[in-house]
């Protein structure tokens, strides 16, 4: 089999490069199961790192396609060439060729899983969610109008899309990116899925603590229900047992 055929992306097909071992065991005979590589260490992440770094979206777009992401066991190596050219319009009626900057940069995980945070959180949408059946459940609709169930837990939120169960699976092959979610100061080891933060936006929670307060105060508003529908039959019962003879 042509090893780049089990690669994902382009990132991860460049020919004639030894990867790490680290790298080689992130991959699966199905490139579709190939998940911290497609989750965690993407091109649309390493797009949104390198715009951080202040690059122009001009040159992210031309150098992307020949960049290099190796994963480490601690860390991830990014290489662009220094030899990649592009044409720059100007105002005069010429063409200009400028080289774009290269890169060579080892990366912290941590800084990959903090994009992968903030990329779903800005995709969430509160308003494609829907009640469920019971209190601790919500539906969300998908963009080819599938829906996705979303269990609200004490601790956690779990949605049965294809996206949370990928992303779940890349933190269980990465350990040290997972305790990098783990250590998050916002998510607190909490499975980043748009479905999952549209939950969040949903219940009015920015982070993992603030759902948990939320969570608790749907279970106390549930229950409390319970109660007042109990009570209530309760004196209905009561009011008609009253108006029955006692012969009768």
């Amino acid at each position: 089999m042509n090893a780049t055929q089990k690669f994902s992306a382009k990132a991860h097909t460049r020919p004639n490069y030894n990867y790490s071992n680290f790298h080689k065991s992130l991959l699966h005979e199905n490139n579709a199961e190939d998940y911290a590589l497609r989750h965690l260490y993407s091109l649309e992440n390493t797009k949104e790192l390198l715009r951080q770094w202040g690059w122009l979206e001009e040159d992210i777009k031309k150098g992307i396609d020949l960049i290099t992401i190796e994963v480490y066991e601690t860390f991830v190596y990014l290489h662009i060439p220094n030899k990649i050219v592009r044409e720059y319009k100007t105002p005069v009626p010429h063409t200009t060729i400028k080289k774009i900057k290269g890169l060579s940069r080892f990366v912290s995980k941590a800084d990959f899983v903090d994009v992968l945070i903030n990329r779903c959180w800005d995709k969430a949408d509160p308003y494609k969610l829907q009640i469920g059946d019971n209190w601790h459940e919500l539906i969300a609709k998908g963009m080819t109008d599938e829906f996705y169930e979303l269990n609200l837990l004490p601790h956690s939120i779990t949605c049965s899309c294809h996206a949370y169960s990928g992303i779940e699976k890349a933190f269980l092959q990465d350990k040290v990116a997972k305790k990098y979610l783990i250590v998050h100061p916002v998510v607190v080891g909490q499975i980043p899925d748009k479905h999952v933060f549209g939950a969040w936006k949903y219940l009015g929670a920015n982070t993992q603590i603030q759902y948990e307060h939320c969570w608790a105060n749907r279970r106390d508003a549930a229950i409390a229900e319970v109660i007042g529908r109990r009570s209530l039959y309760e004196m209905v019962s009561e009011e008609f047992l009253e108006d029955i003879p006692e012969d009768w």
